[in-house]
């Protein structure tokens, strides 16, 4: 038959058999392949086609409709993101304290609230023989403590701060506080900062022995940058240890326990009383 002869009704008939005969061979090439493939390859294609299977199956969709739908999900939280939590949580228990001078008060050093009442936890040596000080909470707001108690063991004062201002109630926002020291090696963050909070980052390098009348957390902070009475907090948050001199004595890079500073408040003591 000479191709050139045929109609076009031939043509088109003579073009659907090749078609037809090419897709045979092409599926009888492509089974073969599959056959010869290596494991790995022949898995990979097993699992796309099942997982491709499992979406359009029909039915499926009005039984995960009937049943509630669990979804499990593992989040990875990174250090990087607890610390900004953590200081955002202490800078409203944070505050700074000044001379009682009107005229020219002076700068002294950090506190740290420990409960509602107004109590203060503060490096001693910042008052001298002063019985008083201005106390400026993190808004701004500045009121009168007064010294209610001096430890000259782990020299801090504790002073009793106004609840109230001619503009209203003060709130006080007590801190939280680590009930023992943290271990070697754990990050900790100090909490500075004369006119507004900056931070220092660093370890836990070193723990005083547990017969020690102080228990001192030594840390790699740099001493420059370590105002009195500043705090060192965990990731979460808690305060661990507050710098006075008396750690600071003992240690340039010091700082008292929490667990020791607590039980000096008897506002303190009760709340916990109250909460064992």
């Amino acid at each position: 038959m000479d191709i050139e002869k045929l109609t076009k009704s031939q043509i088109v008939l003579l073009t659907l058999l090749v078609s037809f005969m090419t897709s045979i061979a092409t599926g009888i090439v492509t089974v073969a392949l599959m056959q010869q493939a290596p494991p790995a390859i022949t898995e990979t294609v097993d699992r796309v086609v099942e997982h491709t299977v499992e979406k359009v199956v029909p039915g499926q969709a009005a039984a995960v409709a009937a049943a509630p739908e669990v979804t499990t999900k593992t989040v990875v939280v990174k250090e990087s993101d607890l610390i900004p939590q953590a200081v955002s949580t202490v800078s409203a228990s944070l505050v700074r304290l000044y001379s009682s001078d009107s005229s020219n008060p002076a700068f002294l050093g950090l506190g740290v609230v420990l409960d509602t009442n107004g109590t203060i936890v503060m490096d001693q040596s910042l008052l001298g023989d002063a019985a008083d000080a201005d106390v400026e909470i993190s808004d701004g707001t500045r009121v009168r403590g007064f010294v209610r108690s001096r430890d000259d063991a782990t020299g801090v004062a504790y002073l009793s701060a106004a609840t109230s201002t001619d503009k209203g109630p003060v709130a006080w926002k007590p801190a939280q506080f680590a009930a023992t020291r943290p271990p070697l090696g754990q990050t900790v963050i100090m909490v500075t900062g004369k006119t507004a909070n900056k931070v220092a980052e660093g370890l836990v390098t070193a723990l005083s022995p547990d017969s020690s009348p102080i228990p001192i957390i030594e840390t790699d902070i740099s001493e420059d940058v370590i105002i009195a009475g500043s705090p060192i907090i965990d990731t979460d948050g808690e305060v661990v240890g507050v710098s006075t001199k008396a750690s600071r004595a003992s240690d340039d890079q010091g700082f008292i326990a929490s667990a020791s500073l607590i039980p000096q408040s008897g506002a303190v003591k009760e709340t916990k009383a109250g909460t064992q």
